[in-house]
C-alpha cells in the first residue's frame, strides 16, 4: 500500500540524512513534521477501516482494497488508542511545523530556542489533554447532571473547539508566512534561494494537504451517555470529493520527498559556508572576458611603467633616488609577472569561482596592492565594525574594483594634488550590501554616463585608454549576480555603486 511506501521511503531518507550529518535543528522538525503528518494519515485510515459507516467506500478516498481493509479492521488497536494517535500528531505536525518555519526565518540562539519551544508546546499540550477520550468522559461525569447539562457540556466543548480550530490555523498561517519570509530573507545567491524555495512549496504544499485532510483535529469523536453507560464512536466527517483523497497521499509523498532533499541540499550548503568550503562556479566568455581582463590590465601596468620611466630621466642626474625608483619598476614587473600568472591560470577554464569573502578584508587588500598608485590621493576607506560576507571570486572582484579605482585616480589628474579624495563607503541593505567608491574628480558628462558601460566607449584619448574597464566592470559584477551603477556631476566629480548578494554579518 502507498502509505506504507512512503514510511519506508520516509525513513530511508532521514536516516541517510541523519547518517551523513548534513541536518540542523530545522531539519530536525521537518522531518518530524514529516512522520507526523505519515502517522495522523494513517491513524485516520485505520480508524476509518473500523468504522462501519465507510465500510463500502474507504477504497473511493484512499485507495485501500478490501482485503486491507479487513486487516486494518481486526488490528489490535482499539479506538481510543486511535483517537490518541490521531490527535498526539496532529498536534505534533502543526507544533514541528511552525518550529522549523522559526528555525528556518531567523539564527535563533539557545537560550531562545528554550524559551520559545516550550512555549509553542503549550497549547498543543492542553489541546492532547482537553480531547483525551477518557478525559472527556471524567470531565463529563464530574459535571454532569449536577453542574452542566448534557446539552451545555456538549456545546462549551464546541466553544472550546472553535477556539482550538483558530489557534491550530494560525499555527499553520504562522508557518507559511515565516518560510515565505525565510525565502525573501534569504542570501541573494542563486544556488541558496532555488534550495529554499524549493522547500517553501513543498512546506506549503504538505501544509495545504494536512489542512484539507484534518483541518477538523484535534476533536473529541466520542459520544458519551452517563445514564446508560454508554460510550459511542463518531464517525470522521471529510469534507470534499472523494477523488482528492486519493490524490492526496501521491502528493504528500511528492511534497516529503523534494522536502527532505531540498533539506538536505540546504544543510549542505550552510555547513560548507559555515566551514569555508563553499564554491559556486558561474559559466563565463572565457575567450572575451580573461582576454579583457589580461588587455586592460597590461595596458595600465606599462602606462604606470612609461610614466615612472619618464620621472627616472627628468631627475637621473639631479638625485641619488634614482636607486628606489628602479626597485619600483622592478616591483611592478614581479607584480605584473604574477598578475599574467593568475591571468593564465583563468584562462585554462571557463568558469568563475564563488567562494565566501570578506567584502571589506578584499577591500583592504585592493588598496593595499594599489598603494603606489594611490600615493598622491587621499583615500579614504574606514571598515565596519561588522565582517560582510558574500560569494564572489577574489580575483575577478579585486580587478573590478581596482579598474574602478584606477578610473577614479585618473578623474583626479587635474585636481590640485592636496584637495584629491577618494572616498570607499560600504553599505549593509537588509540582504544586499552596496559599495560606493566617491572621487571630487572632473566628473562625467550626462550624455556619456549612459555609455560608460558599453565596451570600448571612452571619453579619454584611445591612445591611451580602450574604454574596456568600465564593461570589464560590468561584466564582473552581473556575473556575480550583482549590480553596477554610476552618478556623475561635471566638476563635482563621480559615485559608482556597486550591489552585491550579501551571504551573511558576523561580529569581528
Amino acid at each position: 500500500m502507498f502509505i506504507f511506501f512512503m514510511f519506508i521511503l520516509f525513513i530511508a531518507i532521514a536516516v541517510f540524512c541523519l547518517t551523513q550529518q548534513k541536518y540542523t535543528k530545522a531539519t530536525l522538525l521537518m522531518l518530524g513534521m514529516g512522520l507526523s503528518f505519515l502517522l495522523v494519515v494513517s491513524a485516520i485510515m485505520t480508524y476509518m477501516s473500523k468504522d462501519a459507516y465507510y465500510y463500502y467506500s474507504l477504497y473511493d478516498y484512499f485507495g485501500i482494497s478490501r482485503s486491507v481493509q479487513n486487516q486494518l479492521m481486526f488490528l489490535p488497536v482499539s479506538r481510543y488508542l486511535l483517537i490518541r494517535i490521531l490527535n498526539f500528531f496532529a498536534m505534533a505536525f502543526l507544533y514541528t511545523g511552525l518550529c522549523s518555519a522559526i528555525y528556518f526565518a531567523f539564527s535563533v540562539s539557545p537560550r531562545t530556542g528554550r524559551r520559545i519551544l516550550p512555549l509553542l508546546a503549550i497549547p498543543c499540550a492542553v489541546q492532547v489533554v482537553l480531547y483525551d477520550p477518557s478525559f472527556y468522559t471524567g470531565l463529563y461525569y464530574r459535571l454532569y447532571p449536577a453542574r452542566m447539562t448534557a446539552r451545555g457540556f456538549i456545546s462549551a466543548y464546541e466553544a472550546v473547539h472553535h477556539v482550538t480550530f483558530a489557534v491550530n490555523t494560525l499555527y499553520i498561517a504562522a508557518g507559511i508566512f515565516l518560510m515565505a519570509y525565510a525565502w525573501f530573507d534569504a542570501p541573494k545567491v542563486r544556488q541558496i534561494r532555488s534550495n529554499i524555495g524549493m522547500i517553501l512549496i513543498s512546506y506549503v504544499s504538505l501544509q495545504v494537504t494536512y489542512y484539507y485532510v484534518n483541518f477538523w483535529a484535534p476533536d473529541v469523536l466520542i459520544t458519551v451517555s452517563k445514564a446508560a453507560r454508554f460510550i459511542r464512536f463518531k464517525p470522521i466527517n471529510l469534507v470534499g470529493k472523494p477523488s482528492m483523497y486519493a490524490l492526496l497521499p501521491y502528493i504528500a509523498g511528492f511534497c516529503l520527498f523534494i522536502s527532505l532533499y531540498g533539506i538536505y541540499k540546504y544543510a549542505r550548503i550552510q555547513n560548507r559556508i559555515r566551514n569555508q568550503e563553499t564554491v559556486i562556479s558561474r559559466n563565463i566568455d572565457s575567450a572575451v572576458l580573461t582576454s579583457r581582463v589580461f588587455s586592460h590590465y597590461m595596458k595600465n601596468e606599462l602606462l604606470a611603467i612609461m610614466a615612472q620611466t619618464e620621472f627616472l630621466e627628468a631627475m637621473v642626474d639631479k638625485s641619488p633616488d634614482i636607486v628606489q625608483e628602479v626597485r619600483v619598476i622592478e616591483e611592478r614587473c614581479r607584480s605584473i609577472y604574477d598578475r599574467l600568472d593568475v591571468v593564465h591560470q583563468k584562462t585554462l577554464k571557463s568558469k568563475m569561482e564563488l567562494e565566501p569573502v570578506d567584502l571589506q578584508e578584499l577591500v583592504a587588500d585592493t588598496l593595499g596592492e594599489m598603494k603606489l598608485a594611490l600615493k598622491h590621493i587621499n583615500v579614504s576607506y574606514v571598515p565596519g565594525p561588522q565582517q560582510l560576507t558574500l560569494m564572489a571570486d577574489r580575483y575577478y572582484f579585486s580587478q573590478a574594483l581596482e579598474n574602478i579605482l584606477s578610473n577614479a585616480a585618473d578623474a583626479l589628474a587635474h585636481v590640485p594634488e592636496n584637495s584629491r579624495r577618494i572616498e570607499i563607503e560600504i553599505q549593509r541593505k537588509n540582504k544586499w550590501v552596496e559599495l560606493i567608491v566617491r572621487d571630487n574628480g572632473t566628473g562625467i558628462e550626462a550624455a556619456q554616463l549612459e555609455q560608460i558601460f558599453q565596451p570600448f566607449f571612452s571619453s579619454k584619448p584611445t591612445a591611451t585608454n580602450w574604454g574596456m574597464g568600465l564593461s570589464l566592470c560590468h561584466a564582473i559584477v552581473t556575473t556575480h549576480g550583482g549590480k553596477i551603477a554610476a552618478d556623475s556631476k561635471p566638476g563635482e566629480g563621480s559615485a559608482f555603486r556597486i550591489v552585491m548578494p550579501l551571504l551573511r554579518t558576523s561580529k569581528r
